[in-house]
């Protein structure tokens, strides 16, 4: 059985990657930061699949806390085939009003969070036959946008941060690759959109709609299989065609 972690693996993205695993026979640890009540409704949809996960609690920007969870994996397992970098947070403001903290903070989780669960995986990956690690970025690290700096910053750095990833990692035949979703279908993502302005982004993609998290689940699914063993360090854009307009 393959054995993954998916960071913020309780919502959005993450929880639809966790079902696809668990549907393809893989062991899932399920992180999550603070939030107890969105994990127990996770939960209940992961057990309608099968009991194969454990939910660990760790704010992967805290070192600390990433390296009690990454004990309890070695006690468990003494190993690790996959490593999602999922979780990510953002605040949406301004440059001359944003508050240092919350810039900051997002930087520590999107980008600090990702550095240390690769740091700390790295151990456990090397006790896999096919090791991997997928870092979740955005459009936003490609092409930025006005009112997200933080944002924009920490995702281009996911994206670079991939890619040092790779030259270092490739000599223990670890993969490391990310995949950059456009705009898509998830709690954090919708946050602050009116139906008016989704139905324009919809209506502006080559596709003629916005992305879901399986789209970007079943590319997680590719990336981890056999099929794509010469793919690495590669930034995987995910999005309808709407970086080309």
């Amino acid at each position: 059985m393959k054995i993954a972690l998916v960071t913020g693996g309780t919502s959005g993205i993450g929880k639809e990657i966790v079902k696809q695993l668990l549907s393809n026979e893989c062991f899932v640890f399920v992180n999550f930061g603070h939030n107890e009540k969105l994990m127990l409704e996770a939960k209940k949809e992961f057990e309608e699949i099968n009991y194969n996960f454990e939910c660990l609690k760790a704010d992967v920007s805290k070192e600390i806390e990433v390296f009690d969870m990454f004990t309890k994996i070695k006690k468990r397992f003494g190993k690790l085939d996959y490593l999602i970098n999922n979780a990510g947070t953002n605040v949406d403001n301004y440059i001359e009003n944003f508050n240092i903290e919350e810039f900051r903070k997002i930087l520590d989780v999107n980008l600090v969070g990702k550095f240390i669960c690769t740091k700390l995986a790295i151990p456990l990956l090397k006790k896999s036959k096919f090791p991997c690690i997928i870092n979740i970025a955005s459009r936003l690290g490609t092409k930025p946008c006005p009112e997200a700096s933080a944002y924009c910053a920490s995702e281009a750095g996911v994206i670079n941060f991939t890619k040092s990833s790779t030259l270092e990692l490739s000599k223990y035949k670890i993969r490391v690759n990310s995949i950059s979703p456009g705009l898509t279908n998830t709690p954090l993502a919708m946050l602050g959109w009116t139906s008016e302005e989704i139905k324009e982004q919809k209506e502006n993609n080559p596709m003629s709609r916005i992305g879901e998290p399986i789209d970007i689940a079943n590319a997680i699914l590719f990336l981890i299989s056999d099929k794509a063993s010469y793919i690495n360090g590669e930034n995987i854009n995910i999005n309808g065609g709407s970086l080309l307009i």
